[in-house]
């Protein structure tokens, strides 16, 4: 019985090892299936593409922002320099260009140092494996997803040549500071292409993937020590010399000192960004790699920052505002705060012979508010919208020259027991005027007989035709601004005027191509006619003698140049505007509180917004020589009484030389300014029967 033992046992293990082999294959067919179940197919592999900025330059070309999820820009490898290379090589991976995705003796080793110290001091991943890793992965430290980086690995190895393999790799890793990529790591911490880096960065280089504690502005002691065990690692691979080494350990980190820029044209940005994602989608905005040509010009986007500033900033100052910019600036502002309490601005500049948007600020600070006061508020335009009104009478008949009555009006609200009694600003007449002097003064009592005459249907057409695109009630009020309309929609429709009639949507992009340079969108400005040349040449005519002693006249404290324009007020004095424009430029500035409270009494756009839209164009319009572009046909001109419209006679006072429509220029002399004798002529036309306005 004891012989049989052994032969008994050698059954029992013979039935063990047959039965375990299918539960042990099971077994690992199981894990196996487990780890590659979710693992992305070797196609997926093929056409991964890590998420790369999108690039934002201005009209010269230069880049200004960016938008990204990982700011990254790609490079070739044959970009990179062998040190960096070599480097990663010395560190992270020796036997790189020998295995096959996973390096089974370094695993095997560091496995074992981990275990002894019973804590993970040393990794076994491979440059493959933390490839596999950072595209497909996430960070946590399982044994279930250091087995998935080794069979993604694997795959990699199999889709990928290695040179390949390390060119994705050196454009994926996390360089920090959340720049990912070596071509923007060479940017960021050198300023340099990377191409141009030396040994001691691309040293440095090698050493930052290992964590936030090796940054050389936090902690620059450690990185000098982590750079330098690269060295020492690149040494011992013989991929540099002794004297290479010596001499590197010795050199300063060398990185360049970070300041915190100040970011030009927020708002201008953050309607790129609103337009991109609504358009393409956010994949196409933070991970594409487009590139946006804006129209945006810095210089002048800075211009009309600091000016804006400035000028608001005295203004809070010298009226003795209650909440000012400079205190919330302190405080800061809370995120529940709908209605920015201190008194805001915006700015558009557009080039009007094309529709680009050269410059554009929708607010003080982007910090405290993102809403954007020059495309997404609508404010009452107060008198500005008179150019409306005027530029449909010129078109329809009126002249320059014709008289008006300044004179009081009472009006029944059809439908309603009630009465329309508007008033001048001023709340004086002038009597009998021409339609240029109505406009230059801003009368309002004027615009309002104009407005009644033409039909308040005809104006909406004409504002609509010209670029104003918010919805406009065809009221009579509607003469004196009683409307909501937006600054980019003014300045628009002013440009269209200045353009002689032509106009161009407003963009803020040229175009957009991917980043292989394919284009995706052009942005060709095309040219419409509105509104007559000779028409749109009167109205500018007119419109500067708004600038040249009229309510805009501030403006020649600070620009000497052509320009003409219209300011708005409201009522209340919520509201202050100039629009206008120069042979180059339309711009647009408004000015007033979110909750539409006073500015202050008096806060006409003459005294607030003429005098920044002055200095500003006295710094932007480096062509103050050139004039207005004057049609080659179709106009006539007449020296006339300024007052009386007619004809000059050797006795008027004030004789100006007028343009008209060609055959609408006047025939008869004036009968106002008749001779009498050596000193006297007859004044009577300036004298205004007081009896007509008792009552009013």
């Amino acid at each position: 019985m004891k012989k049989q033992k052994p032969r008994s046992k050698r059954r029992i293990l013979r039935w063990i090892f047959i039965a375990g082999i299918p539960l042990i294959l099971g077994l690992g067919i199981g894990v196996y299936l487990t780890v590659v179940s979710d693992l992305p197919p070797a196609e997926s592999i093929s056409l991964f593409a890590p998420p790369v900025s999108t690039k934002v330059y201005d009209d010269q070309g230069e880049i200004i922002s960016q938008f990204f999820i990982e700011r990254r820009e790609l490079t070739n490898l044959d970009r990179v320099p062998r040190w960096l290379t070599d480097g990663f090589i010395s560190i992270e991976d020796r036997r790189f260009y020998s295995h096959w995705g996973v390096d089974i003796l370094r695993f095997l080793k560091s496995g074992l140092i981990n275990l002894v110290n019973m804590r993970i001091v040393q990794g076994g991943s491979t440059i493959t494996m933390q490839l596999a890793r950072n595209m497909f992965l996430t960070m946590e430290q399982t044994v279930l997803r250091k087995l998935k980086e080794m069979a993604l690995a694997v795959r990699i190895e199999r889709a990928f040549t290695k040179d390949e393999i390390l060119e994705m790799y050196l454009n994926q890793i996390n360089f920090g500071q959340g720049h990912y990529g070596v071509a923007t790591a060479a940017h960021y911490y050198f300023q340099k292409d990377v191409s141009q880096l030396s040994l001691t960065e691309c040293a440095l280089l090698v050493a930052l993937p290992k964590g936030e504690g090796y940054s050389p502005y936090k902690r620059p002691e450690r990185a000098i020590q982590r750079r330098n065990l690269v060295l020492k690692a690149m040494l011992d691979n013989k991929v540099i010399t002794r004297e290479d080494y010596d001499r590197a350990v010795d050199e300063p980190l060398g990185v360049v000192e970070q300041q915190k820029k100040r970011v030009t044209g927020e708002y201008f940005l953050e309607e790129i960004r609103r337009y991109l994602e609504l358009k393409y989608g956010a994949d196409f905005l933070y991970r594409s790699g487009a590139n946006i040509y804006t129209t945006m010009n810095t210089r002048m986007q800075r211009i009309a920052e600091e000016l804006l500033e400035k000028h608001l900033t005295k203004l809070e100052k010298d009226q003795r505002l209650v909440h000012t910019k400079a205190e919330f600036d302190s405080i800061g502002i809370n995120d529940s705060v709908t209605a920015i309490p201190y008194l805001q601005g915006a700015f558009v500049l557009l080039d009007h012979r094309t529709g680009e948007i050269k410059a554009m600020t929708g607010g003080r600070s982007f910090s405290h508010s993102q809403f954007n006061r020059s495309t997404q508020a609508r404010r009452q335009a107060g008198s500005a919208f008179k150019v409306f009104v005027f530029t449909t009478a010129i078109d329809n008949g009126f002249t320059p020259t014709d008289i008006v009555l300044d004179l009081p009006i009472v009006l029944e609200i059809p439908g309603v027991d009630s009465i329309y009694r508007p008033s001048n600003y001023d709340r004086k007449f002038m009597g009998p005027i021409t339609v240029k002097n109505a406009l230059k003064h801003s009368r309002n009592l004027v615009a309002i007989r104009l407005i009644r005459s033409l039909g308040p249907e005809l104006v909406v057409r004409y504002a609509h035709n010209l670029g104003v695109a918010s919805p406009l009630l065809p009221v009579v009020s509607l003469a004196l601004g009683a409307c909501e309309v937006n600054l980019v929609e003014m300045v628009s429709a002013m440009g269209t005027i200045a353009n002689l009639g032509e106009s161009s949507n407003p963009t803020l992009i040229r175009k957009i191509t991917n980043r292989d340079g394919t284009l995706i969108e052009f942005n060709k400005p095309i040219l419409e006619r509105r509104i007559s040349a000779q028409t749109s040449y009167i109205m500018t005519d007119i419109m500067e003698s708004v600038v040249n002693g009229g309510t805009g006249y501030r403006i020649r404290d600070y620009y000497k140049g052509p320009a003409a324009g219209k300011t708005g007020t409201t009522n209340n004095y919520s509201d202050a505007w100039f629009i206008g424009y120069t042979p180059e430029y339309a711009c647009g500035i408004w000015s007033g509180y979110d909750n539409n409270d006073r500015i202050f009494r008096g806060a006409t756009g003459g005294f607030v917004c003429a005098p920044i839209w002055g200095d500003i164009m006295a710094r932007i319009d480096t062509l103050q020589n050139k004039e207005f572009a004057r049609p080659s046909s179709g106009l006539a001109s007449a020296r006339v009484c300024a007052q009386t419209g007619l004809l000059a006679r050797s006795f008027c006072p004030n004789v100006v030389d007028q343009v008209y429509v060609e055959g609408t220029q006047p025939t008869d002399s004036c009968e106002a300014h008749v001779y009498k004798d050596r000193f006297e002529y007859d004044q009577t036309f300036d004298r205004i029967d007081e009896s007509i306005i008792e009552g009013y």
